[in-house]
């Protein structure tokens, strides 16, 4: 919406004032209007390349660090990231406004009114250049490097196989059973008696104490199993000795906190809609570098170089970006299409 607002205005401003500038060859509206052209002109560009910064960071935001997304993007934080953008972008050219670093006026090279030096030599272009236009676009670029390889790994991670839960709880139930299955003097089994099954059974951890007397089955192989019922109840034995009652349940209670401990931190997955938004900021950020950075080196090493064709070419990309959001809009995007036949048919939302 903030992108649209600025779009909208420099049509209704700029553009008519650009087009009567072109067709008469000369500048006709008054120095008031002339002070505001270039104003306008730089302050709206400012603020759509602020726009688009403020939401691929918030996409970034939104995958790179997904609990703070919430409380950063608020309704009231929302509003104050919107207000900066418009406040910085007219806030830096109010010196130039006032006149105490460059001024706006006519340009009689190229026959309308831009920024020019103030009466000590100095002009504004060169700041603008860097803190309007490559500063935001660096940011952008790395952001978008960030997104990019965040996507990648978790799109490597996803097709990786999920085995550590699985292994921890069965390591759990072993020895569980181990503990509640091991074999003791008061029914009549001897430790020394048994040297081949115990060597066969489940290792157990060391416990210096007396266990508990249980029913014992074993398989034709000499090797204790558990049927179905056992390894249901393996983890809901009821202690019959205090030593091995208090490590069955301390092994419960292991189980219980791996199977409620959440997953290791992967970056979440995007959803098709967030893909398709991410392309189309990609889109208008190519359009944007595309259609202003010619007429932005134009103007810092005109003084070294001076072409007119590609001042006139630099100029009427500036022009056409304003008409260049809208047809991305409608060619990568569903919603907007449809929004635009109802807005045209007339018709409400559905």
């Amino acid at each position: 919406m903030n992108l649209s607002c600025s779009d909208l205005l420099f049509c209704c401003f700029n553009l008519p004032l650009a087009a009567s500038t072109f067709w008469r060859r000369s500048w006709a509206h008054g120095r008031t209007l002339c002070r505001m052209f270039p104003l306008a002109r730089y302050a709206l560009v400012a603020v759509s390349l602020f726009t688009v910064l403020a939401i691929t960071i918030n996409r970034y935001v939104m995958i790179s660090h997904p609990r703070l997304y919430p409380k950063l993007y608020r309704k009231q934080y929302l509003a104050v990231m919107v207000a900066c953008t418009w406040t910085c972008a007219f806030g830096a050219l109010i010196a130039t406004w006032l006149e105490k670093w460059g001024r706006f006026g006519l340009d009689p090279t190229i026959g309308s009114c831009s920024i020019l030096p103030d009466v000590n030599g100095h002009s504004p272009k060169e700041f603008l250049f860097v803190g309007a236009f490559m500063l935001p676009c660096l940011a952008i670029v790395i952001c978008y490097a960030r997104i990019f390889c965040i996507v990648r790994e978790a799109a490597r991670r996803s097709r990786a196989p999920a085995r550590r839960p699985r292994t921890e709880d069965s390591a759990v139930c072993s020895a569980s059973t181990a503990i509640e299955r091991s074999p003791g003097p008061e029914n009549g089994v001897n430790h020394a008696a048994q040297p081949k099954r115990a060597l066969l059974a489940p290792p157990a951890p060391a416990l210096h104490c007396p266990a508990t007397p249980g029913p014992e089955r074993s398989s034709s192989s000499g090797v204790d199993t558990l049927d179905g019922h056992d390894e249901e109840a393996a983890l809901d034995v009821k202690p019959h000795t205090p030593c091995g009652g208090e490590t069955a349940r301390r092994l419960r209670q292991a189980a219980a906190v791996l199977r409620r401990s959440p997953a290791p931190n992967r970056p979440p997955r995007l959803t098709p809609k967030d893909r398709k938004l991410l392309k189309m900021i990609m889109a208008i950020m190519l359009s944007f570098w595309v259609c202003y950075l010619p007429i932005t080196l134009t103007k810092i090493f005109r003084e070294f170089t001076s072409h007119p064709a590609t001042n006139i070419a630099g100029y009427i990309l500036i022009y056409l970006t304003t008409c260049i959001n809208p047809i991305i809009y409608v060619v990568m995007s569903s919603e907007y299409r449809q929004a635009y036949k109802n807005l045209l048919m007339c018709r409400r939302r559905a």
